[in-house]
C-alpha cells in the first residue's frame, strides 16, 4: 500500500482497516471470525510511486489495461516486492519482471 502520508501507527490503521473490510464484506468477516480461515491482514508498505512504476515495467500502463485488483496466487505480490527492495537497492528491476 502505497500513502500520502504513512499513518503514525501501523498497527491502529491495520485494525481498522481489518473493520472497514469486515462491516462492508460478511465473506470476509465470516473467514475472519476467531482467526478460523483468515488472519489478520498483512501490509506492506511501499513507496510513493512503486506500483505504478511497477505497472509500466510491465508495460500495464494505460487505459486498455486492467490493474489487477484480487488474485488467489502471490505473483504480484512477489514481483511488487522484488520490484520494490531492487529499486530500493539501486539495481535495475526491469530485470526481476
Amino acid at each position: 500500500m502505497e500513502f500520502e502520508k504513512k499513518p503514525d501507527d501501523i498497527c491502529h490503521f491495520i485494525y481498522e482497516l481489518d473493520s472497514a473490510l469486515k462491516s462492508v464484506n460478511s465473506d470476509y468477516e465470516a473467514k475472519r471470525y476467531k482467526d478460523i480461515a483468515l488472519g489478520m491482514p498483512i501490509l506492506h508498505v511501499l513507496d510513493k510511486g512503486v506500483f505504478f512504476a511497477w505497472l509500466k515495467s510491465k508495460g500495464k500502463m494505460g487505459g486498455q489495461h486492467k490493474i489487477p485488483r484480487l488474485s488467489n496466487e502471490r505473483i504480484y505480490l512477489e514481483e511488487i516486492l522484488s520490484y520494490r527492495n531492487l529499486a530500493g537497492a539501486g539495481a535495475d528491476p526491469k530485470e526481476i519482471v
